[in-house]
């Protein structure tokens, strides 16, 4: 249905592009404004591909009416007559209006993309609020009376290690529900000014253990930055994330590097990785429980970039070859500095 649709409006422009044209070529020269009045009808299918084909297709459509009017403009020239120029001026307006047309809707689509996305996620957040509230109280419980029933075996028994398995999964499925409610909840910032370079550096010592299992280094360049203000909780939760990442995505024997600068009025955090890239389309990054991992929830990239947000920042991916990929996370001094 949706392609015979296509099909239709795409024949329905094709039909009125040719149809004026014919008109054009049939009307005698000195009927100058039956052509003036044809002239302006091709903005009908120039607009109508527009509203149904977006910026290519109102491109598209204008261009071909461009070249099949040329040739009427040619066997009617008058030596740049002042009806030679308008017509000139109209075919610039045919692509002008092309463009504006095709950008408006286009724009107009991906805020409507962006709005259905928005409330899906809101749903979807809600739903998530209530079953992690649910889950948390039982699972404080249980890891609890795990450990109280841990204390009365010997760390040399079979069972004292059948419970740390236990206590080490509930302390995983605990931690995935923060995530669940941390995704679903409003962030109340906590701004105060601070040095993010240190940030970083305390980030560092963090994944200092997990990188030394792979040996991998952790490298910062410090391009000397200015304080400015942000929550320092969440900006070094985003710190780890992207870090943690960065090192468990690295080759064996390689290097994570972190490039800290600033352009005018921005902070810039490079963090690159030297793995094989990201196995998932760009875009697909930051959507809420997407993970390649078995084990992952694909919550901690949504968070960060919902930190990131809300410090009126932004984070994305700047690099993505088979040689790794490098993360990019801008925080504005000057907002910042308001905050």
């Amino acid at each position: 249905m949706a392609k015979s649709n296509v099909r239709l409006k795409f024949i329905t422009i094709v039909s009125l592009v040719l149809a004026i044209t014919f008109l054009h070529y049939i009307t005698q020269k000195n009927e100058y404004y039956y052509h003036i009045f044809y002239r302006e009808l091709y903005y009908l299918p120039i607009i109508l591909a527009g509203f149904w084909f977006g910026l290519r297709g109102s491109l598209a459509t204008s261009v071909a009416t461009c070249l099949l009017y040329a040739p009427v403009v040619i066997m009617n020239w008058n030596g740049f007559s002042v009806s030679d120029f308008d017509k000139i001026i109209e075919i610039i307006l045919f692509n002008v209006i092309a463009v504006i047309v095709g950008t408006l809707v286009d724009r107009e689509r991906k805020n409507q993309i962006r709005l259905r996305k928005a409330e899906r996620l809101a749903s979807v957040g809600k739903a998530l609020s209530g079953v992690a509230h649910d889950i948390r109280t039982p699972l404080i419980a249980i890891g609890g009376f795990s450990r109280l029933v841990q204390k009365n075996f010997k760390k040399c028994d079979p069972n004292y290690r059948r419970l740390d398995i236990v206590i080490r999964e509930i302390s995983r499925l605990e931690k995935m529900v923060r995530d669940m409610l941390d995704f679903s909840g409003a962030l109340r910032l906590r701004k105060s000014i601070g040095n993010i370079a240190m940030v970083l550096e305390e980030s560092m010592v963090i994944v200092e253990s997990e990188a030394r299992k792979k040996g991998v280094k952790v490298v910062l360049k410090n391009g000397g930055v200015s304080p400015i203000s942000f929550d320092y909780a969440e900006i070094k939760r985003v710190f780890i994330n992207l870090l943690m990442n960065s090192v468990q995505a690295s080759r064996e024997h390689s290097t994570v590097s972190i490039q800290l600068r600033e352009e005018k009025e921005e902070i810039l955090i490079d963090i690159a990785d030297c793995g094989c890239g990201l196995p998932m389309a760009e875009d697909q990054v930051f959507i809420p429980f997407y993970s390649t991992r078995k084990r992952g929830t694909g919550l901690g990239l949504s968070i960060a970039k919902k930190i990131i947000e809300a410090h009126n920042g932004d984070i994305a991916i700047v690099r993505n070859t088979p040689e790794g990929a490098t993360f990019r996370v801008k925080l504005p001094k000057s907002e910042g500095l308001r905050g």
